[in-house]
């Protein structure tokens, strides 16, 4: 009896000392959870690419230091460059619309400030805490690395604590791949190839804070049911009226072709059928996202929502 009694209370006491190492735990590593998702989508997305060099070096550690260089040089410098260049061009528009040169509607003048000061308190928060964007960055980089070159192992630790058998695993881990590549390639990489493309169109048809209006395009193209038209038609539109028939119509015509068109192809293709993601879950991942990470929160919102309703699917499914 004593010795039941002995297991039990050891049991109880075994839980709460592991309830309060996990909570210990995420004290520790939340300030860094938009390092860490933001390194398991990098990796997610350069994985492909990190295979085939390492087929041909036919070294882990050297295969992921090359990658790590080259998301250094392609992404990380540049990105320092363009939030500077963001920064002073939200900073111009918020003024001309603070001037009331524009003579908007009350309503849609206190829209577009909420928007502004959103924006450039995001930007403001990066300058203040410069040493703790780097650490943030060095974390990302950091775990980029290990995520290429232990990849596959982690992934099978992970596969061995999903207490299934072994068929309803595979379908679970498919299942998870599937959405994954819906919201990483079909959501994420849509949304930065648009907004890329965008930006040099606006840079070209001479459009005020080209960055700016790109990121718009970037959120727009993540949200389901509101199309990209609602940035570069006003724009094209404005110019029109301006007298500039030129780069108005250049806009109108290459946001027809080369951004709505574009996002009309490209997300069913990176999509693809396997998955359905029902737009609710994509709106409310993209607010809730943005509410409790940041501007980041943008992407990783659907992402952790839709792979938690993965998941819970599997379990109901299992019983």
């Amino acid at each position: 009896m004593e010795n039941q009694n002995l297991k039990k209370y050891s049991k109880y006491l075994f839980i709460g000392v592991f309830l309060i190492i996990a909570v210990l735990t995420f004290l520790i590593v939340k300030s860094f959870i938009s390092s860490f998702l933001t390194s398991i989508v990098l990796a997610y997305l350069l994985f492909p690419l990190y295979n085939k060099l390492n087929k041909y070096i036919k070294n882990k550690s050297i295969s992921a230091a090359i990658m790590l260089i080259l998301l250094i040089l392609i992404i990380i410098i540049p990105t320092f460059f363009f939030i500077n260049a963001l920064v002073k061009e939200s900073l111009l528009i918020y003024n001309y619309v603070k001037s009331g040169e524009l003579n908007l509607d009350s309503s849609i003048y206190n829209a577009l400030n909420k928007i502004f000061q959103y924006f450039l308190n995001e930007f403001s928060l990066i300058v203040i805490n410069i040493p703790k964007f780097l650490v943030n960055v060095f974390i990302t980089l950091f775990l980029f690395y290990y995520f290429l070159k232990d990849g596959d192992k982690l992934v099978e630790q992970i596969k061995s604590l999903i207490p299934m058998d072994n068929d309803h695993k595979l379908k679970v881990v498919n299942e998870f791949k599937n959405v994954t590549h819906s919201i990483v390639y079909g959501l994420i990489l849509t949304a930065v190839i648009i907004g890329i493309i965008s930006g040099i169109g606006f840079y070209f048809f001479k459009v005020s804070s080209p960055l700016f209006w790109a990121i718009i395009v970037i959120i727009l193209t993540v949200l389901p049911g509101v199309g990209t038209f609602l940035v570069w038609a006003p724009i094209g539109i404005l110019k029109i009226i301006q007298n500039d028939l030129f780069n108005g119509i250049g806009i109108l015509i290459f946001g027809l072709i080369f951004i709505s068109g574009l996002e009309t192809i490209l997300k069913p293709r990176l999509i693809g059928n396997k998955s359905n993601i029902h737009p609710a879950l994509v709106v409310i991942g993209v607010f809730g996202g943005i509410k409790l990470l940041g501007f980041v929160g943008l992407f990783f919102g659907p992402l952790i929502l839709v792979t938690f309703i993965t998941f819970l699917k599997s379990m109901l499914n299992k019983k």
